[in-house]
């Protein structure tokens, strides 16, 4: 009897943790074809891939938080055309911050605008002037945040990815 009661839990864990992945994967695919086709002012898009890290950062354990950071980062990088680990760099210390150092929700709206200071400070991104980049990335990204939040935990919860 009580191989069957360990067999049901690990299978239960099996299932749990393909269905994360599943969750995972397409939201790494439907992020970046949303960066790709949604509008881009003065440069600055829609951080839906940087949401996405921080939204899963709190969930999961930390080697599912570091990996999706990695994966997201090296999406993001791919679709903007950027050096090598530029945005990982930047997605990792996101994600760290976001599910160990306890900063308020309100800071972390702060993301963008810190995005466009990383990448004017370590790659010199100038197609528009660095001051308009944060002035813009400050709404855009809000907006992007909560839109982009709201439909992760609805449709994670859709999918039962962290049911127990």
């Amino acid at each position: 009897m009580s191989n069957i009661r360990i067999w049901r839990t690990s299978s239960f864990a099996v299932r749990n943790d393909l269905a994360r992945l599943v969750f995972i994967v397409l939201t790494l695919i439907i992020g970046a074809a949303m960066e790709e086709l949604l509008p881009k002012y003065l440069g600055v898009g829609f951080p839906v891939l940087l949401t996405a890290v921080q939204f899963q950062a709190t969930r999961g354990n930390a080697l599912m938080m570091l990996l999706f950071a990695i994966a997201a980062g090296g999406v993001e990088d791919s679709i903007s055309n950027l050096p090598t680990a530029m945005s990982v760099s930047y997605f990792l210390l996101l994600a760290t911050m976001t599910r160990w150092a306890g900063l308020p929700k309100g800071l972390l709206l702060l993301a963008y605008p810190g995005y466009q200071i990383w990448l004017h400070t370590w790659y010199g991104v100038v197609a528009a002037n660095v001051f308009n980049r944060i002035i813009l990335a400050l709404p855009i990204g809000v907006i992007t945040f909560y839109v982009v939040g709201v439909a992760l935990k609805y449709f994670g919860e859709g999918a039962a990815v962290d049911e127990e």
